[in-house]
């Protein structure tokens, strides 16, 4: 619920379910937030690999210009 009414025209109630929705969609993000940075640390990279640990990757150098 995102209102574009003045706080003063709304009644308590409208007022409470805005207050309600902003909170909701606070903890929404954090906790979205909380689960990419746990997604992204680095226990869980390592075990996202296809690779073996001793392989070994090489790189082609990109030509100049």
């Amino acid at each position: 619920m995102v209102s574009t009414r003045k706080p003063e025209s709304m009644t308590p109630a409208e007022r409470e379910a805005e207050i309600a929705s902003i909170l909701a969609r606070g903890l929404v993000r954090a906790h979205r937030a909380q689960h990419e940075n746990a997604a992204n640390s680095g226990d869980s990279r390592a075990e996202g690999l296809e690779l073996s640990g001793d392989a070994s990757l090489s790189v082609e150098t990109r030509p100049a210009g």
